[in-house]
């Protein structure tokens, strides 16, 4: 009996956002071109800082992984980084007798 009221509980969910977004759009679809105009003005501020806030994101993630490549390339410069293992090279391996 529980498990049927889960379910019923579920169904109901699911049949009410269907028909929330339905009868969003049919109110979409009656809108007069005033209303069309209005909806589009408030919604044109609220899509424009969304995209302002998500380049900046993006410029400050590509701006900090420049960085860390132009101080990967100085120290590469400079000898500071390590390329490789023991292994690759034979002077530091070459076993003295």
């Amino acid at each position: 009996m529980a498990e049927g009221i889960a379910w019923l509980v579920t169904f109901l969910a699911i049949a009410l956002m269907v028909w929330a977004i339905v009868s969003e759009n049919a109110r979409r679809r009656r809108r007069s071109v005033e209303e069309f105009e209005r909806d589009f003005a408030a919604g044109q501020g609220k899509l424009t800082q969304f995209m302002r806030a998500g380049a900046l994101g993006m410029e400050a993630i590509l701006m900090d992984e420049k960085r860390q490549a132009i101080a990967h390339k100085k120290d590469e410069e400079q000898g500071m980084t390590k390329t490789g293992t023991k292994s690759d090279h034979a002077d530091r391996t070459a076993i003295e007798e």
